[in-house]
């Protein structure tokens, strides 16, 4: 029979596909739509997983292996997996369909929208994924999208792996479902060598994605951030991954390790395999930070030392957790292109341990050494015998070397009609005088120079300001959170909207950011719309403008209700008066920066502003001082867990 691509957005309540009856829409994503049915011959509530028409009529052996990879991942049996219970071809309709295990508990990303979860609860959920990666691995199945999307939670809390249907299969690649050649995962939690090549993800490449779905959990961001899938990748290649500690210092050092090692830029330094990670958390769920030194995650930090010195070893500079980092030469040293290959990084020896020992042991030396010269000072005979020695190796340098500036008794007086100035010098002429030509320097134009003169760069020099003549810095941010709200809904096209025609809204989020401003430049609006994914319509303001930032990408496995919708009457305190009530509490204490939430839990309860600050300790470090929940209503404060005290342990 004839089958249209578009019938799938006709799936209604009611309709049967194989032996399910639909009663609602759950999610979409990349490869087909979720939906929550009842299985009529065993009448209970079940997860329906259809591939996407456009994909199985396009490709129909990609269909074949969506049931293929369905009939794999039914081997595994395990109460942290989603269980697969049929899959199959549907002659009525001509869909491709699995029938799945359905957890009623929402998925981890629904649990995280309000923030960082408690760690002991973070750590029950990572080591319930744990468990399912050691029997994945045993199966020899690699995941290769481990996201907080695809962590479900059932109504006892207990953590359950899904979509192992579309994942890789070790014993025969060919079957793998790729998405017709498109990169297999999400940019924001795949690892480096998965973001190049998806078909060689192993078992490691899970740890890291699980890592970074840890780190979402203890900090409430994942680790890299950026306006499309392709920015967020950039960042991934180019920077070293994010510490949780640097981001909330209250994250215990057991975890701040176990998950820094879980994300290490390169595989070498992960676990090796999954049983290794489950050893870690299992021993951090009993004995805390009284257990540290018994972790594998312990020695963290001295492994990445010495692989990053083996790198340097071999050419190649590195960041401590292993991403490659070749400086650009400037344009003077520029010869041509250079063919010469880089060397693959090679993991360090245990015997090689010892070569590094003393090599660091002779650094330190070194600026020992370095340290003693510069204490003993320029006219100490040490010092004398250094920059005799240094005219030696280099004359040019001693050559070009300015006098030193007289002092106020060396300094002549000033000239006048007794005391006329003195003539200046004669001229020496000389061969180099004669041929050379003079530079020219344009007189009194002072250029600011960089304090460490190894970050010299090609720039231009920057001007000293005139705080007489030069404006003050303006930001072009949105005044508040209201403000950001009309311009949002100005860029809306037709949407639900209650009676009075404006648009239904379910949550505003005030990003923190890196902006000298302490209220947030990033506001993103989620808006109740019925026909989009989740039924919310997402839209971020930035600096008064909108912008597409991968929240509108966004479709967890819990949608938006009717009773998730913020009655307008209800929101009275803007974003700038809850954040001066937060300010109130703390008198004294100059905040840095702020993070924003309005949210309401149901249709009974009243829309609260969760208000975020951290302030600079002394050292210049950013501190979380809390949090303060504001009713939007009338100001009034429901909680307040800010601790100023927090700057004077610092």
């Amino acid at each position: 029979m004839n089958f249209m691509p578009s019938l799938i957005g006709k799936i209604e309540p009611g309709d049967v596909i194989g032996r399910c009856q639909i009663i609602r829409e759950l999610g979409r994503g990349g490869v087909g739509t979720v939906y929550l049915a009842t299985h009529q011959t065993l009448q209970i509530e079940v997860a329906l997983k259809i591939l996407s028409p456009s994909l199985s009529l396009d490709n129909p052996a990609l269909a074949e292996r969506f049931i293929r990879e369905a009939q794999l991942a039914a081997r595994i049996r395990h109460p942290n997996v989603i269980a697969v219970m049929d899959a199959a071809h549907d002659e009525a309709t001509g869909l491709y369909f699995i029938v799945l295990e359905y957890v009623g508990g929402g998925s981890l990303s629904w649990h995280l929208r309000h923030g960082p979860l408690p760690e002991a609860k973070a750590l029950a959920i990572i080591t319930g994924i744990a468990h399912a990666l050691v029997i994945a691995e045993e199966n020899r199945i690699v995941h290769r999208d481990i996201k907080p999307d695809n962590i479900m939670l059932d109504l006892r809390g207990t953590a359950k792996l899904a979509d192992l249907g579309l994942a890789k299969h070790n014993i025969d690649s060919r079957t793998s479902l790729t998405l017709g050649g498109s990169y297999m995962g999400t940019p924001a939690y795949m690892s480096p060598e998965q973001a190049r090549d998806a078909k060689a993800a192993d078992t490691r490449d899970d740890i890291y994605s699980l890592g970074a779905t840890l780190y979402e959990c203890l900090t409430g961001e994942a680790p890299f951030r950026g306006e499309t899938p392709y920015n967020i990748m950039s960042e991934l290649l180019t920077k070293p991954s994010p510490q949780p500690r640097l981001q909330r210092p209250e994250v215990s050092r057991s975890m701040d390790l176990i998950c820094r090692k879980m994300m290490a830029k390169t595989r070498d330094l992960r676990y090796a395999d999954a049983n290794a990670l489950l050893k870690d958390l299992q021993q951090t769920q009993i004995f805390g930070d009284s257990g540290l030194e018994k972790l594998e995650a312990a020695t963290f930090n001295q492994d990445s030392i010495i692989a990053r010195q083996q790198a340097l070893n071999l050419g190649v500079e590195t960041s401590a957790d292993g991403v490659a980092m070749v400086p650009e030469p400037p344009d003077d040293s520029y010869v041509g292109p250079i063919h010469k290959p880089t060397p693959a990084l090679i993991a360090p020896r245990r015997a090689d341990y010892g070569v590094f020992g003393a090599a660091a042991a002779l650094v330190i030396l070194v600026m020992m050494a370095t340290l003693l010269l510069a204490w003993l000072g320029q006219h100490h005979s040490l010092s004398r015998l250094k920059n005799e020695f240094a005219l030696v190796l280099n004359p040019s340098t001693h050559a070009s070397t300015a006098p030193p500036k007289p002092t106020a008794e060396q300094e002549p007086p000033p000239a006048s009609p007794e005391n006329p100035p003195p003539d200046p010098a004669p001229k020496i002429p000389s061969e180099t005088a004669q041929t050379a030509p003079q530079p020219t320097v344009a007189p009194d134009v002072p250029v600011a120079t960089p304090a460490n003169t190894s970050e010299v760069t090609n720039a231009v020099p920057a001007l000293p300001v005139n705080p007489e003549t030069s404006p003050e810095p303006t930001l072009s941010e949105p005044a508040s959170a209201f403000t950001a709200r009309n311009i949002a809904e100005s860029s809306l096209g037709k949407i639900d909207a209650d009676p009075a025609g404006q648009p239904e809204l379910l949550r505003i989020v005030g990003k923190r950011d890196d902006s000298p401003a302490v209220t947030p430049t990033t506001w993103t609006f989620y808006f109740y719309d019925t026909k989009t994914i989740s039924n919310a319509r997402i839209v971020s303001v930035k600096d008064g403008r909108v912008v597409k930032n991968g929240a509108d990408i966004w479709h967890p496995l819990s949608p938006f209700r009717q009773n998730d919708v913020i009655p307008n009457d209800k929101i009275v305190v803007d974003s700038t008066q809850a954040l001066q009530i937060a300010q109130n509490l703390i008198s004294g204490v100059e905040v840095s920066n702020s993070y924003f939430e309005l949210t309401q839990k149901d249709s009974d309860s009243v829309p609260s502003w969760k208000v975020t600050l951290w302030a600079r300790d002394h050292e210049g470090e950013e501190l979380e001082l809390g949090s303060v929940t504001i009713l939007a209503e009338n100001g009034a404060v429901s909680s307040n867990t800010l601790k100023p005290e927090r700057l004077a342990k610092h």
